[in-house]
């Protein structure tokens, strides 16, 4: 059997491509939804088209502060107290392999789960490094222990391929030349949706990482950024729920609702944030994904990180931006020149490697 743990937005929307392509194959799966992101992931289900998972450990809401964080992990623990309790009520008593993805604190609940049923766990999105430990944090450490204990690493470049062998991990390292993020991205921009935004040009922000949204000096210099873009360009800001709360904690929601020729939005659909960036002129933010996302369709992007764990797009389409001023203000003002030819999709596609490589546990 093979069992696939998520419990993240992104995580899904990576997933999404091998859901799609194991139903459409026949080959039976288990979905397991670890609730992180709970009415999201719901959302994401019926926009993919996908089936609802098989067991769910926590439902009905989506994780935005660090007390949920706690409440929700604790209850995930309390449940994973006995290893046949979890080979039953999770992994069904069924064997096989457990997919988990990326770098949150679901991918080691899901590596953690697995391992205690004696499961073999395949990691998607292996090899990616910042080499920071505290940029992303907790994110880089969360991905070095995933990788040591997993057995299987699918690396989506020769990048990251190249990081695994020098980590000592090459025997269990595939390379499969892409990531799935590409083709769920491609999927969603066949699908046609209603922006509603208020303007034809638009900069495009969004921004929720540790790092920045627990700075003070940091949101502020976004906003100081985003003051000189709204002087000459609309902004659409779409807002995650922990950065509404570090900016009111800073007393800095006030400052940032000021500022004019700003639209703001609260978390969108997949398809809507996919058109939405296929739309802009240029998009600032600091998520791994959207960094692939914009180099997928060429966009300029400004990093609003000082390392990144992904190389997609680094001296072509995106900037990293380390918080220097000099290298924010040049991108605003130059943006155009960081502008590419889409990437068109490629085959074979991830989501085919990873499914014939994880025939084996069926």
């Amino acid at each position: 059997m093979i069992h696939i743990a998520i419990g993240t937005k992104a995580q899904l929307i990576k997933m999404a491509p091998i859901l799609r392509l194991l139903t459409h194959k026949g080959i039976p799966y288990n979905l397991i939804d670890l609730g992180q992101h709970s009415l999201i992931t719901q959302e994401l289900r019926q926009e993919f088209n996908l089936s609802e998972p098989a067991v769910f450990l926590s439902k009905g809401a989506n994780i935005a502060s660090l007390l949920e964080a706690w409440k929700w992990l604790l209850k995930i623990v309390f449940k994973s107290l006995s290893a046949s309790r979890i080979k039953k009520e999770i992994f069904l008593n069924q064997q096989g392999v457990c997919l988990i993805h990326g770098d949150t604190l679901s991918t080691l609940i899901g590596l953690y789960l697995a391992k205690r049923a004696g499961l073999k766990v395949a990691h998607i999105e292996a090899g990616l490094r910042s080499f920071c430990w505290h940029e992303p944090f907790p994110e880089e450490l969360f991905r070095i222990i995933t990788m040591r204990f997993s057995d299987v690493l699918f690396a989506p470049s020769h990048w990251a391929y190249t990081n695994l062998a020098r980590m000592g991990f090459q025997k269990k390292a595939i390379l499969v030349y892409s990531n799935t993020g590409k083709e769920s991205a491609f999927l969603s921009l066949e699908k046609p949706v209603d922006l509603n935004i208020p303007c034809a040009d638009f900069a495009l922000v969004t921004f929720h990482r540790i790092e920045n949204i627990f700075s003070r000096k940091r949101l502020v210099s976004i906003i100081k950024t985003l003051e000189k873009i709204s002087s000459s360009l609309p902004v659409v800001f779409v807002q995650h729920q922990p950065t509404i709360n570090q900016l009111k904690k800073f007393h800095l929601w006030n400052k940032l609702k000021t500022i004019k020729n700003v639209s703001y939005f609260r978390i969108l659909s997949h398809g809507h944030f996919i058109h939405l960036l296929n739309r802009c002129k240029f998009v600032l933010t600091d998520g791994g994904s959207i960094q692939e996302e914009a180099f997928y369709l060429g966009k300029p992007c400004l990093l609003l990180r000082c390392h990144t764990e992904r190389d997609e797009g680094l001296q072509q389409n995106a900037v990293l931006s380390r918080f220097n001023a000099k290298t924010m203000d040049y991108f605003i003002s130059h943006y155009s020149e960081f502008k590419r030819p889409r990437i068109t999709a490629s085959l074979p596609y991830a989501s085919e490697t990873i499914v014939e490589n994880l025939t084996r546990y069926i």
